[in-house]
């Protein structure tokens, strides 16, 4: 029984899909005729446009959540917060920057800031184990934060792996960046941990709104008209 030529490039796009989730290192190249690649991309932006938005989304709740419960009087907010581990030129501080950009570096400065979180849950579980009256909310938001950022960074590695079988320039991310705010939330006074984690929490959302800034801008330069 001989297939279609619609039958075929169904297959051919199912299977780039199957081989890519199993191991992103295993996808083959990207030849597959009549826009292809473009479909499977496409398909990809979707769940990373949608993930990177409840990134900023659930960010920006746990920051108000832990501002609300330890405080109240704003007194974090009208201190000059202390500077995000992810701080850097080659960073864009802006989203007509990052459009500027070449879409194989700005998916690289992407992925290297989310990199960057890798250890979230681990900062918070141990950091704020010790306070009282630490909301189960924010808790849980945290690890929802932590599972949905390593699902974002599969998904980017996976646009980055296919993307890179035509830029042979999109070469492996390197010394991600840790975050400076440890030896706040060591100390013994509660206010100064407290700030830090507060601004933990702050440049995290802030880092999620770029992402999902640069998330969107990578879509519209990738594929176009999506």
């Amino acid at each position: 029984m001989r297939l279609s030529s619609i039958q075929l490039r169904i297959s051919g796009t199912i299977l780039l899909l199957l081989l890519m989730w199993e191991n992103v290192a295993c996808v083959p190249r990207c030849v597959m005729k009549d826009g292809g690649c473009q479909k499977v991309l496409s398909w990809m932006f979707n769940m990373t446009s949608t993930t990177a938005e409840t990134i900023s989304r659930i960010s920006s709740d746990t920051l108000n959540e832990f501002d609300a419960q330890y405080d109240p009087g704003q007194k974090f907010l009208n201190r000059p917060t202390m500077i995000c581990h992810t701080a850097s030129r080659s960073i864009p501080n802006s989203k007509r920057k990052a459009e500027r950009m070449k879409s194989v570096d700005l998916l690289n400065v992407t992925i290297r800031i989310l990199a960057a979180w890798k250890n979230l849950l681990y900062h918070v579980k141990n950091n704020m184990a010790d306070l009282d009256g630490t909301p189960y909310a924010t808790t849980v938001k945290v690890e929802f934060l932590d599972g949905q950022i390593k699902r974002l960074t599969k998904h980017l590695q996976g646009i980055k792996t296919i993307l890179s079988q035509v830029h042979p320039e999109l070469k492996e991310n390197e010394n991600y960046p840790a975050w400076s705010g440890e030896p706040y939330v060591q100390q013994s006074r509660r206010g100064i941990q407290l700030f830090g984690l507060h601004s933990l929490f702050f440049c995290l959302h802030s880092d999620a709104q770029k992402v999902s800034d640069f998330v969107s801008i990578l879509r519209h330069q990738i594929v176009p008209n999506k």
